[in-house]
């Protein structure tokens, strides 16, 4: 199995969040366009379990409770 270089995936990620589609990103880094995807799914679940650790339990401006 191959593994992505850090400086890879950093660069991937922020032309993702950058707006570049997926098959641009591919063009520049190089990187096959399911890896990308794989490494998408990777990095959203890793934000979501960040955004439950943080999120949960709180309260919005508008006084709402987050469950």
């Amino acid at each position: 199995m191959n593994v992505l270089k850090r400086e890879k995936q950093i660069a991937v990620i922020s032309m993702l969040c950058e707006a570049s589609s997926i098959r641009s990103v591919e063009r520049i880094t190089g990187v096959h366009r399911d890896t990308i995807m794989r490494l998408m799914v990777r990095v959203g679940a890793h934000c979501e379990t960040i955004m439950d650790r943080t999120m949960r339990g709180g309260t919005t401006s508008c006084g709402c409770t987050v469950a």
